[in-house]
């Protein structure tokens, strides 16, 4: 498989920045409350975080914080701290680490952006720190999720010439990315305004 992985330059210009999710809440299964379905599933992963070098501290922090992200997306937790949405995924950063990684291996990010070919991804913190939301979907608003409100990054790693667009809360344009292939990232990105995003 072809793949396309020129990384952005910690340098690059200021835009704006999106991440995203609908506000949905984790849905209990079996009759099972969903804050016991969560424990629950924080205890699978438990040995899978140990086995990655987390402490019992940063353990629980990280199961809070998928937790969070889990009543926000709807998405399903397939990992220690990966949350898989519809055509996609959100990568919860490790408690005290700067970027994200995959807790299902050992490796750690080869540096900052890393960011699949034909998606468009987000962080929460300039300079691509800390969780990362992943996505190729088209024609759908994606909600940003709660607290991702200034500050960020971004890169539209999608296919060449596509773009993403950014909207604020009654779904006004603010932004159009660049088309993908020509600079389209933003290592210090500012979310506030933005509350949906298109990523093509």
């Amino acid at each position: 498989m072809t793949t396309h992985r020129t990384r952005p330059s910690l340098g690059a210009r200021r835009l704006i920045v999106v991440l995203v999710s609908p506000a949905l809440t984790l849905a209990a299964a079996a009759g099972v409350s969903s804050a016991a379905a969560n424990t629950a599933v924080g205890s699978r992963y438990a040995a899978q975080a140990a086995h990655a070098g987390l402490t019992t501290a940063q353990t629980t922090a990280l199961q809070k914080e998928v937790d969070r992200y889990l009543a926000q997306t709807g998405g399903t937790q397939v990992s220690a701290n990966r949350i898989d949405v519809p055509d996609g995924f959100v990568l919860v950063a490790v408690p005290g680490e700067k970027y994200a990684r995959d807790l299902r291996t050992t490796t750690r990010p080869a540096d900052a952006a890393d960011c699949d070919y034909t998606n468009f991804c987000g962080w929460p913190k300039a300079n691509y720190e800390g969780t990362v939301w992943q996505h190729s979907s088209c024609n759908t608003y994606w909600e940003i999720p709660d607290g991702w409100n200034s500050g960020g990054s971004w890169w539209n790693n999608q296919t060449p010439g596509t773009v993403a667009r950014m909207y604020g809360k009654t779904k006004n344009l603010v932004y159009q990315t660049p088309p993908a292939g020509e600079n389209s990232w933003d290592a210090n990105a500012n979310w506030h305004p933005v509350w949906y995003v298109k990523v093509c």
